[in-house]
């Protein structure tokens, strides 16, 4: 039936997320469908058409030229595909307007991996804990780190100012 996960579509989704451990993007975007999106909504990333996801993996790959994911875990629902997945490598060059920062990532994430009618990928949706990322490369502080102490401080004295909340 049109739109929905097939032995042969799933086979397609893994050869999409490999090629995207070997970096070839013309076998990553060979998944997508013509009218295919991508989001990363923790990061604000909301791209339309192959030409814009090709952007954002070249500037991926570019910054986090050993990116990878690993134990990756796959589950089918009707027309969909999910992952779950770590996404990891090494931060050495600007990302996302991020300046490299020389650190390892290894950050989980769940994907969520709509089929077109065409049994092509529509999107992929990355879900994952921003807060988690930007911690192991040291641009937001630790949990519990002295730096997020004064943090805390700094945000509680703003909001005693006038207009502060």
């Amino acid at each position: 039936m049109a739109g929905e996960v097939t032995k042969s579509t799933l086979e397609a989704v893994k050869a999409h997320m490999a090629a995207e451990d070997r970096q070839d993007l013309d076998a990553a975007l060979a998944a997508f469908t013509e009218n295919c999106w991508y989001s990363v909504p923790g990061l604000g990333i909301e791209l339309r058409g192959k030409a814009e996801i090709r952007r954002w993996y070249e500037d991926l790959f570019k910054a986090v030229p050993d990116f990878r994911n690993s134990e990756e875990q796959y589950w089918e629902a009707g027309d969909q595909v999910f992952l779950a997945a770590y996404m990891e490598g090494t931060h050495l060059g600007t990302w996302n307007g991020w300046a490299p920062t020389g650190r390892r990532f290894r950050s989980p994430m769940l994907v969520r991996i709509p089929i077109a009618p065409d049994g092509l990928m529509e999107a992929e949706v990355v879900y994952n804990d921003s807060a988690d990322l930007f911690m192991q490369l040291g641009i937001l502080p630790r949990q519990g780190s002295r730096q997020e102490r004064v943090l805390q401080t700094i945000h509680r004295l703003r909001q005693r100012l006038p207009g502060g909340h």
